[in-house]
């Protein structure tokens, strides 16, 4: 969808907007950015009393802002058009800047976060400087006097489908690449056993792909139910605490068990976060180690079934 920019006192009409299928990631985890293509359409605005003063304009630095949500998130790096449009010419102008916007690990972060696993919705705020020029006294054959410099400013607000921002850009800006680690092979009977656990992992990775990542850190937490079992805290509340099955010690020995305890308890409290306070929420990095360990703790647990 095309919108209508601000083109004061240049005797401009300027639509703009974003060719969505040019939106891409890249430079990796080292130099993030997020590069895509605007389209301006320029044509003389027809009845305006500039347009018979003005003979040809020139279009110089295009700077620019992105936002979403009405928050700046970052500076488009400052693109030169150098195009000249003459009066005479009786179609539009066409131009294709390139936009080039620098990110960082918290902006994507946050992005992420906004993102929510939904569509990718954003505003770019354009500041493009042009400046117009009329013939002199001596020919009108040529554009020759500096009349004025303004600008074309305007937010081109554009949508990036969730399938494409994962497919296509998340990678490219370093997100989506993992690391494969072979786990053992277990048997059958154990993965029947842990049934439980493995849709729950599976549930969890499917969350993750969609950018949920505090419902795959809750699927996590899930994965983990039958390898618990709730003891008596102890100190005469009657109230009790999750605890690695005690079985596991005889099988695994004391110092193992320890061992695997608090690696239970430790994903079991992190995943926990997001059911105890709205404000906090895990980012991608947080969900994909919560989902790498767990799937590695319930791989173990498989081996040896209690």
């Amino acid at each position: 969808m095309s919108i209508s920019l601000h083109a004061t006192n240049t005797g401009l009409k300027v639509e703009a907007n974003v060719n969505i299928l040019t939106v891409k990631g890249v430079g990796s985890s080292i130099y993030p950015r997020l590069t895509f293509q605007v389209k301006l359409n320029i044509s003389d605005e027809v009845g305006l009393h500039l347009t018979e003063k003005i003979q040809a304009w020139s279009f110089g630095t295009l700077s620019g802002e992105l936002h979403i949500d009405h928050e700046k998130i970052a500076d488009i790096k400052t693109y030169s058009l150098n195009s000249i449009r003459s009066s005479k010419q009786n179609h539009p102008t066409d131009l294709y800047p390139n936009i080039e916007i620098p990110l960082d690990v918290r902006r994507l972060e946050w992005i992420e976060q906004k993102r929510s696993g939904k569509s990718f919705e954003a505003t770019l705020r354009i500041d493009l400087h042009v400046q117009c020029f009329g013939s002199t006294q001596h020919t009108t054959e040529f554009a020759r006097d500096f009349i004025n410099v303004s600008s074309i400013q305007g937010d081109i607000s554009f949508i990036v489908p969730d399938t494409q921002w994962r497919e296509q850009v998340l990678p490219g800006l370093g997100y989506g690449k993992v690391m494969v680690v072979e786990l053992p092979a277990v048997s059958l009977d154990a993965c029947a056993a842990l049934s439980h656990s493995f849709k729950a992992l599976e549930n969890a990775q499917k969350q993750f792909s969609f950018g949920l990542y505090d419902e795959s850190a809750g699927s996590c937490r899930v994965a983990l139910e039958p390898l618990i079992e709730h003891t008596d805290k102890g100190d005469g509340s009657g109230k009790t605490i999750p605890k690695l099955k005690r079985s596991w010690e005889t099988k695994l020995g004391t110092a193992t068990y320890q061992w695997l305890n608090s690696s239970v308890g430790a994903i079991k409290e992190a995943t926990n976060k997001p059911h105890h306070s709205p404000n906090n929420h895990f980012d991608r990095l947080e969900a994909q180690l919560l989902l790498m360990i767990t799937t590695a703790l319930v791989s173990y647990a498989a081996r040896i079934p209690t």
